[in-house]
Parts: C-alpha cells; sequence; structure tokens
C-alpha cells in the first residue's frame, strides 16, 4: 500500500467516517496487527507517531474496503442486470416464435382451406362434366331414334 501524506490537510467529509471509525477502534483497544505493525515500522521507534500513522493506515484501509465493496456491489448489480436483459431477449425471442408458429399454422390452414374449395370445385366441375357427356350421350341415342 503506498503511503499517502495526508498530514497537511483535513479530510474530506467522505473521508471523516473512516477516521472516525479507525479512532473508535483504536479507543476500544481493536487493532488490526498488520496495520499496527507498519505504524510501528514507519515510526521509526517513535512511540508517539505510532497512534498517528495507526490512524491514518487504518482510516485508508477502510476507505479502501469500502470502495471494494462498492465495486462488487456495482459488479453484482451489472451481472443482475445483464442476466435480466438476457431474460427479457429470450422471452422476446419465444413469444417471437409462438408468434411464427401461429403465423404458419394459420397459413396452413388457409392453404387447407384453399384447397379444400378447389377440389370441391373440381370435383362439381368433374360432375357436371360427367353429366354433360351423359346428356351428350342421351341426345345422340334420342337423335338416332328421331331421326331414323
Amino acid at each position: 500500500m503506498e503511503k499517502q501524506d495526508l498530514s497537511n490537510r483535513a479530510p474530506t467529509p467522505e473521508e471523516e467516517p473512516y477516521y472516525e471509525e479507525a479512532l473508535n477502534e483504536m479507543n476500544s483497544g481493536e487493532r488490526r496487527p498488520g496495520i499496527y505493525a507498519k505504524a510501528l515500522a514507519d515510526s521509526l521507534g517513535d512511540k508517539k507517531k505510532v497512534d498517528s500513522l495507526y490512524l491514518e493506515y487504518r482510516a485508508q484501509s477502510l476507505k479502501e474496503e469500502a470502495e471494494r465493496i462498492a465495486e462488487e456491489e456495482r459488479i453484482a448489480e451489472e451481472k443482475i442486470a445483464e442476466e435480466e436483459r438476457i431474460a427479457e431477449e429470450e422471452r422476446i425471442a419465444e413469444e417471437e416464435r409462438i408468434a411464427e408458429e401461429e403465423r404458419i399454422a394459420e397459413e396452413g390452414s388457409k392453404i387447407t382451406y384453399a384447397l379444400n374449395n378447389q377440389m370441391v370445385f373440381s370435383d362439381l366441375l368433374k360432375g357436371l362434366l360427367v353429366s354433360m357427356v351423359i346428356l351428350a350421350l342421351v341426345v345422340m341415342i334420342l337423335s338416332g331414334y328421331l331421326f331414323s
């Protein structure tokens, strides 16, 4: 962790809660051993600087942890949004597929209806043709009897 020289400025309103939490931890006797060891090492034996350095390092640690958590939450939210987008796309694709199947089925029904009508018409024409042939035969037979 890169040491920042924060001693010449007051913490920003966003940083204050981190310093407050670090101070509360220190006053309650809680100390993170690794951060405390770093403060001891950087104090170069000056016991008066240890607490100051610890507060600075711990506040920075809390801030970085909060930023990491915020980033993880942002990534999780993006993942959820992406999953919802994919689910919506899949739902729309399924609706379109069903609509296409229904359209094809309707087209099939129309074609079947048209073919059935064509077959009925064809059957009527055949019947009419047969009737005309029979009528022609009857006329020929009757003509032969009448004119013979």
